[in-house]
């Protein structure tokens, strides 16, 4: 063989070597089809955006895309026993909720594919017991929650408009001239941004809020954090939600007004959690007086920029809706093995639905004429906080007997 000849073939068999090395020491995220922009719709339920993730090649289910949290979480630990998941240990660790610890066992060497991205050798969190009940709450079947590896890897739009989510390498991202530049201070796995608000005691104050596309709520301000935080007097006791941890209980009131950069909102819905109910860190207590959520994120089409932390910000169509909370009284899960029955869990004293007579277990069979399916819970409380006066009727199973029963929503806080 001429020397030449051979010189080719040595480098040919280098090149060879190298393309087989950067795919065996591949880990993460990255575009599996060499692509620099990635798109694909996503499932938006209340106010939470919901996409397709297949683990290890074999089961598809949908997670919770969450700008909050730092571990991707598989919340059904019946899902791992199917998929064969060993683990590596297991750790306790807290959460928002009642509870003081949560039980987890953590997976190693992970493959996750969404459309058009794959990622290898990811770490999976895999609760004891499904501690969210996240299906029941949606009234579809969610499985996990993924996050910081995602936006830690590439930069995401989220469009409510199209209701697409965009996932771009960084190096090739423009932002549009349209979209408002508002500060984002990624610290440690999480976000956080200033916000001023206006309360009702007529006091502005400045906050520092975690962006949590994983919560539902408008914003939560938590009481422990600061002295100047100030609780209406008109105000309802409410679950707000379900953390890691169980229930988070306290109570919902108005704020006069929510900026966020150029933007301003009105007579804003906000969360307040029982103390202890909330559970943060001290270090986490120190970085931030509350969260931002899906209720306001919902009015953006929205980009999260962790590497010019920033985040990016063009009114949706929903930017002028009101803010409105529930003016049943009801609160309601999805319920059967094919989630298509609606069952009352709880009824708010001295509300429209207990003054009619709805009682916690009904099972509501029809809305307004309407029989529900399991694409209806979504329909269900967003009727619940469309207008004030509106009638409802409700035909509901009880004991094996139907009951009818009508009210009018009103406006509680």
């Amino acid at each position: 063989m001429k020397r030449t000849t051979f010189s080719k073939y040595l480098a040919f068999l280098f090149v060879i070597f190298l393309t087989a090395q950067t795919h065996a020491q591949f880990l993460g995220f990255r575009m599996s089809t060499g692509a620099k922009v990635i798109e694909f719709p996503f499932e938006r339920y209340n106010n939470l955006i919901i996409i397709p993730v297949t683990i290890n090649g074999r089961v598809t289910v949908k997670f919770i895309l969450d700008s909050g949290v730092q571990n991707c979480i598989l919340t059904e630990p019946l899902v791992a026993s199917l998929l064969n998941l060993t683990y590596d240990r297991t750790i306790t660790f807290t959460a928002p909720g009642q509870q003081d610890s949560i039980l987890a066992h953590v997976a190693k060497n992970v493959q996750l594919k969404l459309p058009g991205i794959e990622g290898q050798g990811i770490s999976m969190l895999v609760l004891d017991q499904d501690y969210l009940n996240l299906s029941n709450q949606l009234g579809t079947e969610v499985f996990g929650i993924i996050g910081y590896e995602l936006f830690s890897r590439f930069i995401i739009e989220v469009n409510y408009d199209k209701k697409v989510v965009k996932f771009y390498e960084p190096n090739f991202f423009n932002p549009k001239k349209y979209y408002e530049k508002v500060p984002l201070i990624v610290r440690g796995t999480k976000p956080y941004m200033a916000a001023e608000i206006t309360q009702k005691n007529g006091t502005k104050m400045n906050v520092a809020l975690m962006v949590d596309s994983g919560a539902s709520h408008a914003i939560l301000l938590d009481q422990s954090t600061s002295s100047l935080i100030h609780l209406p007097e008109k105000n309802l006791e409410a679950s707000l939600g379900k953390g890691l941890g169980g229930d988070i209980e306290g109570v919902v009131a108005r704020v006069d007004k929510v900026k966020i950069g150029k933007y301003s909102f009105d007579d804003v819905i906000a969360s307040y959690p029982n103390e202890g109910s909330y559970g943060l860190v001290p270090e986490e207590a120190e970085r931030r007086n509350g969260t931002v959520g899906g209720e306001i994120l919902s009015r953006f089409n929205h980009i999260y920029d962790y590497f010019s932390q920033t985040l990016y910000l063009s009114k949706s169509v929903e930017y002028q809706k009101k803010f409105e909370y529930d003016m049943s009284g009801l609160e309601v899960v999805a319920h059967g093995t094919e989630l298509n029955r609606i069952r009352v869990v709880n009824v708010r004293e001295n509300s429209p639905a207990k003054r009619a007579g709805v009682m916690e277990g009904d099972i509501i069979k029809t809305v307004n004429g309407l029989t529900i399916t399991n694409t209806s819970l979504n329909f269900l409380t967003t009727l619940m906080r469309l207008k004030k006066g509106k009638k409802v009727t409700l035909r509901l199973l009880r004991n094996a007997e139907e009951v009818k029963v009508t009210f009018r929503l009103e406006r509680m806080i």
